[in-house]
This record gives structure tokens, C-alpha cells and sequence, in this order.
């Protein structure tokens, strides 16, 4: 049986090396690994030898073929659709987010956490942040913000609030925006 399916792979192998110069460019515009796509579109060549039905009036080809760019499309959706969320909620932590010329990185590092002025500073600059965050938020927004900062995830925040979990998402997405501008300014 092994010495069929590596005959089966050697016949075929065409398939995967044409499909793969397909998808190598938007393979790496995601950043995704060559070798890993690679795996993954043989891992598709060994489940169409497996599921291969001759009763479809199929070709094995063509099975092959259809198997191995489905698997192929689908990681490369999903990579793309990954690489989309986290660069749209990004923060770059050398920007500087008032005329200070103070980075984000600046006020999350912890260098002068022992200073008893930096760290009074620190306090009331959160306290202020906290508080503009709380007039520049809705009613919901601010009780899903609340959830957010003590860590609850999305299906647990829409059982709180009685909402599903794509109007939470939506929620979310809003407080970001403003919280984005009011670091601005």
C-alpha cells in the first residue's frame, strides 16, 4: 500500500509545485512560511489520496488539484484576515502622542516606577486619561470598557450586557476610535 501512495505522490507532486508558484507572492505579502504552506498543501494531496471516491467520474488530478488549492486558499485567508485586525488595532509605541515628545512606550515603561514624582505624575495623568475616556463614552460604551480593562473576553462581556457578540465587537471598536483621539489630543 505505501509503495502505491508514493508512486501516487510521485505522479502528482507536479500539482502541489504548480499551485504553490500560485500562491507564493500572496503567500509572502501575509508573512506566511513557505515551508509551512508547503506542509499543509501536501497534508490536502494526502487527504484527496485518502477521500478519493472513483465512483465521482472524477479525475484523480483534478480531485488533487481541487483539495490542495481549497487548503491553500483557506490559510491564506485566514492569514490575511489576521494580519488585518492586528494591524488596524495596532499602537506603535515610538509615536509621540502629545507635543511632549513623550512615546507610548515612555508611559508604559516602568524605568521610573520608584520616582515618587514621576510616579504622582503618572497617577494623575491615568486618573485624568480614566476620566476623559469616562465623559467621551456612552453608557454601554463605558460598562463594556469597564469589562475590557478587567479582562473579560467578548462572550462573557455580551452575557453582562445582554448583547451578541458582534455588537460587543462593535462597541470595542468605537471605544477604541476614542480612545485613539483623546490620547491625540
Amino acid at each position: 500500500m505505501t509503495q502505491e501512495i508514493d508512486i501516487l505522490y510521485d505522479k502528482y507532486k507536479y500539482i502541489v509545485d504548480i499551485l504553490m508558484h500560485k500562491y507564493h507572492k500572496l503567500a509572502l505579502k501575509y508573512d506566511i512560511d513557505l515551508k509551512e504552506l508547503e506542509q499543509e498543501a501536501y497534508y490536502a494531496f494526502t487527504d484527496a489520496l485518502k477521500n478519493f471516491d472513483e465512483s465521482k467520474n472524477i479525475l484523480l488530478s483534478t480531485f488533487i488539484s481541487l483539495c490542495v488549492d481549497r487548503r491553500l486558499k483557506n490559510i491564506i485567508r485566514n492569514n490575511s484576515n489576521k494580519k488585518a485586525q492586528t494591524l488596524n488595532n495596532a499602537y506603535s509605541l515610538d509615536y509621540d502622542y502629545n507635543e511632549e515628545g513623550i512615546t507610548l512606550k515612555d508611559l508604559i515603561s516602568d524605568d521610573y516606577e520608584f520616582e515618587p514624582l514621576n510616579k504622582l505624575t503618572l497617577k494623575e495623568d491615568y486618573e485624568e486619561l480614566i476620566t476623559n475616556i469616562k465623559e467621551s463614552l456612552s453608557l454601554t460604551e463605558y460598562e463594556v470598557f469597564c469589562y475590557i480593562i478587567n479582562d473579560f473576553d467578548y462572550q462573557t462581556i455580551a452575557l453582562l450586557t445582554n448583547h451578541n457578540a458582534k455588537q460587543v465587537d462593535n462597541t470595542i471598536q468605537r471605544i477604541k476610535h476614542k480612545i485613539r483621539d483623546i490620547i491625540k489630543e
